[in-house]
């Protein structure tokens, strides 16, 4: 675990720790002090030039005109190495982008080779044999597994669960996720297929498949990925904190509890739903006729792919990424969005927010997909989103609304996004958020975990980078203050 955090993207190539981008700003800050310290020596030494003080003076008496402007000389020499340095400091963070560039880009290019000629091999002889083996293989150990409890395989995936959390592993996982469409044209009998994957394959990316995905699913009438109606309803006294009553003019009916507006990362993240109780919160900050709000989405609860009651599932996730592809807009079966997202804008409609009203959004895991899809909708007054481990690095952008992506370099998650594309309004912070060699045999994706995105936003608050300090200056639009909390619960129907 690392309490370092590096910074990217916001329109800059620059990728560095957050120290180093600290110590160039404060490179900076010195160095205009030093200019300003110049200056007034300079203009010093010109007043006492006027007064002739150096020619009343012996030829051995110090000459405070001359000893004024060596002070200057010195303060700009100085002032001219602090510039040096701190050049020198945003070039190596500029090196050190333009390499992650040139290595995303080897592995962007290296899993769409893969990705074709694994597809080549689908439908070869020996990709037969290969899959009948394998088929044989994982039946043959299910069965030993029902009789004896445990196998030899069982016992090693188990051990290296590890495995998952491995940056390695996560990286290759984001390149394979953007290789699909080289898979399909690998097994597909396409003529000229590898000069077609080359020139499609880097267009195509995580959206795309995904939605593609949902639209194999529509035609060979799965049950899996199809969405259903939902609905929302405000969660009752026992089903949350607290208690007391919402300012005066708050919209929504019912008794709430306050709170102070957020302050920083740190109480954006420690508001987050987690677990089965309301995936929804929603504060209220301002007068009555001029409403400010904050929501915060839940992750995913239910890992399945066929849509149960919890609508913050896989299928809302997947509907989720696919509804950042434009070919999306080409499917005509199924729901148009995630349950997940039309529960957020139903819950939002109940508590009063109205088209145009100031929004900022903070989720995590698919909830960070449900808040970027709210801050690039221009319907909505978005100001900004936070997303915790959420898979959006393909989500797109509103200009001017800053997309603030916290992703663990451990974390599976963020990396099922794909390599996605830059935006000068989403800034990544990433970090290391597992000790080394401590076991986490008891969380299946320890990095995904809320609770280690809420200490890195804890960490974010404490950074000097001008594109979270933006951020945060951004909460000041709640006017401060006491707000109301409301809260929703999501099922679907």
């Amino acid at each position: 675990m690392s309490e370092t955090i590096t910074i990217s993207g916001g329109g800059s190539t620059a990728v560095a720790t957050d120290e180093l981008f600290a110590d160039a700003a404060r490179l900076g800050a010195a160095a205009a002090a030093l200019d300003a310290a110049s200056n007034e020596t300079a203009a010093l030494a010109a007043e006492l030039d006027a007064l002739g003080v150096d020619r009343g003076s012996f030829w051995s008496a110090p000459r405070p005109a001359s000893a004024t402007r060596l002070v200057g000389h010195a303060l700009a020499g100085c002032r001219s190495e602090g510039d040096e340095l701190r050049g020198a400091l945003v070039a190596s963070a500029e090196r050190y982008g333009l390499a992650e560039q040139f290595v995303e880009g080897a592995w962007r290019i290296g899993g769409g080779l893969v990705g074709f000629a694994l597809g080549r091999l689908v439908f070869s002889p020996a990709g037969v044999v290969l899959a009948t083996g394998a088929a044989l293989a994982a039946g043959a150990n299910a069965a030993a597994d029902h009789v004896f409890g445990t196998t030899p395989l069982n016992e090693w995936l188990s051990a290296n669960r590890g495995l998952l959390s491995d940056p390695i592993f996560v990286r290759a996982v984001r390149a394979a996720v953007d290789s699909v469409d080289e898979l399909a044209l690998g097994a597909l009998p396409v003529p000229g297929g590898g000069v077609l994957a080359a020139a499609v394959g880097p267009r195509i990316g995580a959206p795309e498949s995904a939605s593609l995905l949902l639209a194999l699913a529509a035609l060979l009438r799965s049950p899996a990925l199809v969405d259903g109606p939902v609905r929302v309803h405000r969660a009752e006294r026992a089903d949350r904190a607290g208690d007391g009553r919402a300012p005066s003019g708050h919209p929504a009916e019912g008794p709430e509890r306050t709170v102070r507006a957020p302050a920083g990362f740190g109480d954006l993240a420690a508001r987050v739903p987690g677990g089965d109780g309301p995936q929804i919160r929603i504060e209220r900050y301002g007068e009555p006729g001029d409403p400010r709000w904050v929501v915060y989405v839940s992750g995913t609860v239910d890992l399945a792919v066929v849509a149960g009651e919890q609508p913050f599932d896989m299928v809302n996730n997947i509907h989720g990424i696919a509804d950042d592809s434009p070919i999306d807009a080409l499917r005509r079966a199924g729901a148009a969005s995630g349950a997940g997202e039309r529960a957020v804008r139903e819950a939002m409609a109940a508590a009063g927010v109205a088209p145009g009203d100031p929004v900022l959004v903070a989720g995590h895991s698919g909830g960070g997909i449900i808040g970027a899809k709210l801050a690039a909708d221009p319907d909505l007054g978005a100001i900004g989103a936070l997303d915790l481990g959420g898979p959006n690095d393909s989500a797109p952008t509103r200009p001017g609304v800053p997309n603030i992506v916290v992703a663990h370099t451990e974390d599976l998650v963020p990396a099922l996004g794909g390599t996605g594309h830059d935006s000068p309004d989403r800034t990544i912070v990433s970090r290391d958020a597992l000790e080394p060699g401590r076991s986490y045999d008891d969380e299946t994706l320890p990095a995904h975990a809320l609770e280690r995105y809420q200490q890195t936003a804890a960490l974010m608050d404490e950074s000097d980078d001008a594109r979270l300090a933006e951020f945060r200056e951004l909460l000041a639009f709640t006017g401060g203050g006491e707000g109301a909390v409301s809260e929703w619960i999501a099922r679907r129907e």
